[in-house]
């Protein structure tokens, strides 16, 4: 018998949500791969390398030995004392383990400071390029989206000029460094003048620092450093290239860490268990830390001046993360063509502007260089070729 029912209502924050491009074009990419086509991916942010033997192994100990209940809603007492001790070693910060607070993967972790912080009456401030998740996240609460327009004037840095612009002031403002798209880090001044501006007005700063440990000269300093105010953002999935472990952290004021543990505890029960045993040798890994950071610098410096070369124009050099945002202007092609016919027509995969925001998404791309150095000289061949007949 044939079913009649009426389909089901959508929210209308779904409608609001935007596509996640990137991973929209790697499934388009894996189908061409499932069809008997090679495909160079430059557009997916995830590191190419396995993850360090240690880890791999501490997490076939804890399967071993039955580690796999629910944890402490907050994550393991170890972790969060070895992640305190992290921010020693690295920044001389004394950070309580009580304000860390495990999340399942940093997404988890914008999802609960989204659910405390947001609502409909609170809004976002996020800088436009920038990492597309975070503006969802607030829209699934009901929060509004305050976009601020950056560009290589000011370094690809949210300032205070920007903010001064604003007819409202958000109720939190979220910067990452090093950023995704553009690689840049921030400078310690930058930040310390956001955080005062927004101190003055009771406004909340918080700073992901998923990409901190990937970096090409001096190691940034968290914004910790600068205040235990400022809500930081870190976690494995980049640096230790743990994506599929869904690990990240929290620091946050001690006022804040009962009302996340709430929302935590009902959404997430807790962060998940192997994970959190086997992030434990996360930070005895460093010979590992360093190979791959000295990977990505090579790739990086074959990747600047080959995309140079092309006709690319890049803006800013990436000082850390493993990405070049670069412009397209040459070609007269809006950024989302340019990627369809990249995948299509050259068999390379990239991300289009808009995935980072509107403002000049059209004419920029984004290139991931999280793959070997053989592969992403095959795709810069393939593109070099595909090019030429744009002309």
């Amino acid at each position: 018998m044939a079913n009649h029912r009426k389909p089901i209502t959508i929210t209308g924050r779904a409608d609001k949500i935007t596509p996640f491009y990137v991973m929209e074009l790697l499934e388009k990419a894996k189908e061409l791969e499932r069809n008997g086509l090679q495909v160079v991916h430059m557009e997916v942010g995830e590191p190419d390398f396995a993850s360090p033997l240690a880890v791999r192994e501490a997490a076939m100990r804890a399967i071993s030995d039955n580690r796999t209940f629910y944890t402490h809603s907050l994550g393991i007492p170890e972790l969060r004392e070895m992640i305190s001790e992290h921010y020693f070693k690295t920044n001389g910060l004394r950070i309580s383990p009580e304000r860390i607070i495990i999340t399942n993967g940093t997404s988890g972790a914008f999802l609960l400071l989204s659910v405390v912080l947001l609502d409909k009456e609170r809004s976002l401030g996020i800088s436009d390029p920038g990492y597309p998740c975070y503006k969802n996240f607030a829209l699934v609460v009901g929060a509004d989206i305050v976009s601020i327009p950056i560009n290589e004037e000011t370094f690809f840095e949210v300032t205070v000029d920007h903010l001064k612009t604003l007819t409202n002031l958000p109720h939190a403002l979220l910067v990452s460094t090093p950023t995704n798209p553009t690689g840049i880090i921030y400078r310690e001044k930058t930040l310390r003048s956001l955080y005062e501006y927004l101190l003055q007005r009771d406004k909340v700063f918080i700073v992901d620092e998923l990409y901190n440990g990937l970096y090409y000269n001096k190691r940034p300093d968290s914004a910790l450093t600068i205040s235990d105010d400022i809500i930081v953002i870190n976690g494995f999935s980049k640096t230790h290239a743990m994506t599929g472990w869904r690990l990240g952290w929290i620091v946050v004021p001690e006022e804040l860490v009962r009302p996340i543990q709430k929302v935590a505890q009902n959404v997430f029960i807790s962060p998940p268990s192997v994970s959190q045993y086997a992030a434990l040798q996360a930070f005895s890994v460093d010979d590992d830390l360093e190979m791959m950071r000295k990977t990505y610098r090579e790739r990086r410096d074959f990747m600047i001046p080959r995309l140079k070369d092309m006709g690319f124009t890049i803006p800013v050099d990436p000082e850390g993360a493993f990405y070049v945002y670069a412009g397209i202007d040459k070609w007269g092609i809006d950024s989302m063509e340019f990627v369809e016919r990249a995948l299509m027509e050259a068999m390379v995969a990239l991300t289009p502007g808009y995935d980072f925001g509107s403002y000049d998404a059209g004419s920029h791309v984004r290139f991931s260089y999280a793959n070997s150095l053989e592969m992403l000289k095959l795709g810069c061949e393939r593109l070099e070729v595909w090019l030429e007949t744009l002309k």
